[in-house]
């Protein structure tokens, strides 16, 4: 005791305290530097969304005399906002109104059907003991890592021999009962304590109700944050509508059809669409950023 007293001593010497300054020093600049860094990266992230803003508020002559990155001026007539009622009365084939429900409907589909077959699946694997358990449950793991070279081209064959090309029927797809999700919840399953399930079948609940009314809230809080995430991919997904829904077109490719065929005088129309197109995206991130991040940062075991 005396030795680790007489060394605690002696870091407190005015040597030792020189050192960890010196330390601290070193290691200052490395996280000025990091942040500087992670700064730019941000505003860089943030660039696409100013020009997009300020470009669908502007009137086509201020669009293009004064360039793409100023904000309206008063010159001009400063911000227009008719742009905004325009993007609903542009649109070939498909309205813009058409476009904004088919995405509505192609994520809500996916994110509902990709949770509902995966959370079974890791229920189901980590409650129940059968003949093959552990060969579904390695299969689950390794779909994870082994590549799915050429899964595409089967995938489209299939739809057309069953005629389910531009059809809401190509949603079969997400149905996977394995993925990222699966991973984490069959983890939280598997390590759920058994007093909670006991409990419920003294009191008569059958495995739906265990299933529904203790399991699925207790995994609510890290299947919301991955839900999320899934929205975003998909609300975002340019090669499903491209290849399976050509007619049934989505924001992601209908907007990319009308950037092709609009004239240089619609540009700040298109601009506007691409605002009101990534709008519920920033909303639906700031208003779940909370479970994203302590999801992320906690790899996934806070429920």
């Amino acid at each position: 005791m005396t030795k680790l007293f007489q060394k605690g001593k002696e870091n407190r010497t005015p040597a030792a305290k020189g050192i960890r300054k010196k330390r601290v020093r070193r290691i200052r600049p490395v996280f000025i530097a990091a942040g500087v860094i992670m700064l730019v990266y941000a505003l860089s992230m943030l660039t696409p969304l100013y020009y997009m803003l300020v470009n669908s508020l502007k009137r086509i002559d201020d669009f293009l005399e004064r360039g793409a990155w100023v904000f309206p001026s008063g010159q001009y007539g400063g911000i227009f906002w008719e742009n905004y009622q325009n993007v609903f009365k542009m649109g070939g084939d498909t309205s813009f109104y058409k476009m904004l429900l088919n995405s509505l409907i192609f994520t809500v589909s996916v994110v509902l059907i990709s949770t509902a077959s995966t959370t079974a699946t890791a229920y189901v694997l980590a409650r129940f003991r059968f003949p093959g358990r552990g060969f579904l449950v390695s299969i689950g793991f390794g779909s994870l890592v082994l590549p799915d070279f050429g899964a595409a081209s089967v995938i489209y064959k299939l739809f057309l021999d069953w005629n389910l090309m531009d059809t809401w029927g190509i949603l079969i797809q997400f149905a996977t009962p394995f993925g990222i999700l699966y991973l984490m919840l069959f983890g939280l399953f598997s390590a759920m304590s058994n007093g909670y399930v006991e409990a419920a079948e003294i009191d008569g609940a059958g495995e739906f109700t265990i299933f529904f009314r203790i399991c699925v809230p207790m995994a609510f809080g890290m299947m919301s944050a991955v839900m999320v995430i899934t929205a975003i991919n998909t609300w975002n997904d340019y090669y499903t509508s491209y290849m399976y829904l050509p007619s049934l077109k989505t924001l992601a490719l209908g907007l990319q059809e009308l950037s092709l065929t609009l004239s240089q005088f619609q540009r700040p129309t298109l601009f506007a669409a691409m605002v009101i197109t990534v709008a519920p995206v920033v909303i639906l991130f700031i208003a779940m950023h909370d479970k994203i991040i302590s999801f992320t940062a906690g790899g996934g075991l806070k429920g």
